[in-house]
């Protein structure tokens, strides 16, 4: 018998060692529970817009911070405690008696189906350790759960856990998952709307209200009679709160307005400060956003867009039942709009497609396109820099380009190309004017004039125009470029056409005005970059011929709309209707309007920018000049005009039947007197008229 009790003796004593060695041994790796007071919740990135309104925020854990004595005489606690702790206020940390019970229960029934972790050791695993299943982990969670006991209240433990706990749907906290599925606090929870959350404790996802409403059913009735048994309510109060129905809102996960420009403005910050920062470090994100623009832009764009699937009886919709193609490309017609502030470069809106839940990609950012007529204004520009100007002429005819022979490689990113054999452009009409003025071919966009005035001027130079002023896509100098046969991206198009609104000014567009950190102190501060890529007197005169555009061409509609504002732009249509634009700007603001299939097939017979673009740049336009003054483009120094003969160009004479003012670069106006109507004038012999003529 003595051996036999020193035998137990030394093995129980060898027992206690070796557990309180392990014990030691796990502690030294437990943090201690007062980092739980100096531990910095993860909060989201708010995005702000120019009027400091909220636009969105993002975040991995959607919480909200609420205290106990703040839920009042609500049912929550009540719930939580009853579901997942019913001896909360009697344990230290470790609930021996629960553990006794669970495992008693869990042997009758032959597998695991009672846990008896506490509410204090729940808040240690979430706070502190991993969810794996191992004794290691439970023998650390016990542990310091007696650590976090003896330093804190029970209601301090409890209002931890009640901010910890996920509850689904990117929900934090029962603040947080009473707004999301109640749309109400916390603290005005009715018995039965507690009882459910409660219930989604244990699992979130299998308990949601949403995904799976029966089970969570299920689950509130037994958080119901748990609370029955824990005595916090009657029979009768539970019986008649299982009776009723969820009553869960709706919230179908749809973004509010600007997601291609939340998206946009995403993409930004993560490639500055990383996504750790963006979803947990609190940010303050200042952007360029006009929200009530934004919302115009939106609206206008849908509602065109709509008309047009009713009114051509387009075959699939955006209303109707679709399927994506093989290589993801929405079936449905799509546009695009991008309006920047002239003056700084600041996205004002951006719309980067019909909808951002069918497709996030951007085509006012992303999708090069060939832009058609809307390519010309750089071939004028390059034009009007190097000696011509408004009053020029050159003929409307029917034109030859020979092959340019064998492939043109330019740069590295551009594929091998060449101009057909035996070229034939055409205009759009199909019809001929003969000799005609600069200006009246921009307004009209005659394509002969164009390719005409690109063989003189030199297809290089005009894609040297083109990249400096803003568009990044590389540029084959071949003939055909003129009439915008590269692809190029609704923002460089803005962009450029920036330039001329700018008085020959270039500036990058951005979104971002400033980055605060979550003490308030300045990230960054935007500092705009310009610089003159093009001389002020060259701005301003194909701005002049862009204003004719608008006045008698083919953007003549922006002013039968009612937009009276003073305003320049350009429609630019592609030979097969395949994409249709319309770029324009006043001295205030540039907006660039896209549209077209994401499959580069023809929108319609005859859907010309000026039919699909130009409605929704007039419409967004009015809106966005409402209360402001019609200031006219203001007129650098060097800058004269002069009175021409509407046919020839030249300076009218009193026997000219048409005549209207000019603008031209000083020391590039006309010399001679129009011949045509008086025989009589003497001719001219002027160097600058010999050079040009």
């Amino acid at each position: 018998m003595r051996r036999w009790f020193g035998t137990f003796a030394v093995t129980l004593i060898t027992i206690v060692a070796t557990m309180v060695a392990v014990i030691l041994w796990l502690q030294k790796d437990l943090p201690s529970p007062s980092l739980l007071e100096s531990i910095e919740p993860s909060i989201g990135t708010t995005v702000y817009a120019r009027d400091g309104r909220v636009m969105h925020e993002f975040f991995r854990e959607n919480r909200i911070v609420v205290r106990v004595a703040e839920l009042g005489e609500s049912r929550i606690l009540d719930a939580v405690l009853a579901a997942e702790d019913q001896r909360f206020y009697q344990h230290w940390g470790v609930d021996v008696v629960g553990i006794g019970r669970a495992t008693i229960t869990n042997i009758r029934a032959g597998k695991v189906v009672q846990g008896a972790s506490t509410i204090t050791q729940q808040l240690a695993r979430n706070l502190f350790l991993t969810p794996e299943v191992s004794l290691t982990r439970k023998v650390k969670e016990a542990l310091l759960a007696l650590r976090i006991e003896q330093t804190f209240s029970k209601n301090r433990i409890l209002e931890l856990y009640l901010n910890q706990i996920y509850l689904g749907h990117g929900s934090y906290g029962v603040e947080a998952a009473a707004l999301d599925f109640f749309g109400k606090h916390a603290s005005e929870l009715n018995l039965q709307e507690s009882a459910l959350i409660a219930g989604i404790v244990q699992s979130p996802n299998g308990y949601s209200p949403r995904r799976h409403p029966d089970l969570a059913l299920r689950r509130r009735s037994i958080v119901l009679n748990m609370m029955v048994m824990y005595g916090v309510i009657t029979k009768e109060e539970a019986t008649s709160a299982d009776t009723t129905a969820l009553a869960i809102l709706d919230r179908e996960e749809t973004l509010a307005s600007g997601a291609y420009f939340i998206e946009h403005v995403r993409r930004d910050v993560i490639a500055r400060y990383g996504a750790e920062a963006l979803y947990s470090g609190g940010l303050s994100v200042y952007t360029t956003m006009d929200i009530d623009l934004q919302q115009v832009a939106e609206t206008q764009l849908e509602e065109r867009m709509s008309r047009l699937e009713i009114e051509y009886d387009f075959p699939i919709t955006r209303q109707g039942e679709f399927y994506l193609d093989t290589l993801g490309f929405i079936p449905y017609i799509q546009a695009a709009l991008l309006a920047t502030d002239v003056r700084t470069g600041g996205i004002l809106a951006m719309v980067g497609g019909r909808d951002f839940a069918d497709s996030p990609f951007n085509r006012a950012t992303q999708a090069p396109r060939q832009p058609g007529s809307g390519f010309k204004p750089f071939l004028y520009t390059a034009a009007i820099d190097n000696g011509f100007s408004p009053a020029d002429t050159i003929l409307d005819a029917p034109l030859l380009v020979p092959s340019a022979g064998p492939p043109i490689k330019f740069g590295d990113a551009a594929p091998d190309y060449q101009e057909p054999t035996d070229w034939w452009p055409v205009n759009y009409d199909h019809e001929f004017s003969g000799e005609v003025r600069l200006r009246y071919a921009l307004k009209k966009s005659i394509n002969l004039v164009a390719v005409r005035l690109g063989l003189l001027v030199g297809p290089g130079k005009v894609a040297d125009y083109a990249s400096r002023m803003g568009i990044s896509t590389p540029l084959a100098p071949l003939p055909s470029l003129v009439l915008g046969s590269r692809e190029v991206t609704l923002i460089d198009m803005v962009t450029a056409y920036g330039v001329l609104a700018n008085q020959g000014v270039k500036l990058e567009p951005y979104a971002i005005e400033r980055v605060e950190d979550r003490s308030g102190r300045i990230l960054e501060q935007h500092t705009g970059m310009s610089r003159m890529v093009v001389p002020p007197e060259t701005a301003y005169i194909v701005t002049n011929m862009m204003e004719s555009v608008l006045s008698s061409g083919t953007g003549w509609a922006a002013r039968a709309r009612g937009f009276q504002h003073p305003a320049a732009g350009k429609t630019g249509t592609t030979n097969d209707c395949a994409d249709a634009w319309f770029i324009g700007f006043t001295p205030k603001i540039v907006c660039g309007v896209w549209t077209g299939y994401d499959e580069r097939k023809p929108i319609g017979r005859s859907m010309t920018g000026s039919r699909v673009a130009l409605p929704i740049w007039a419409e967004f336009m009015k809106a966005a000049h409402v209360g402001l003054p019609k200031t006219p483009f203001e007129r650098p120094p060097g800058i004269v005009t002069r009175t021409i003969c509407t046919e020839t160009g030249l300076l009218a004479t009193d026997d000219c039947p048409s005549i209207m003012e000019e603008v031209f670069v000083q020391g590039m106006e006309p010399v001679r007197h129009c011949k045509q109507h008086s025989p009589s004038v003497e001719e001219e012999t002027h160097p600058l008229f010999r050079f040009l003529h």
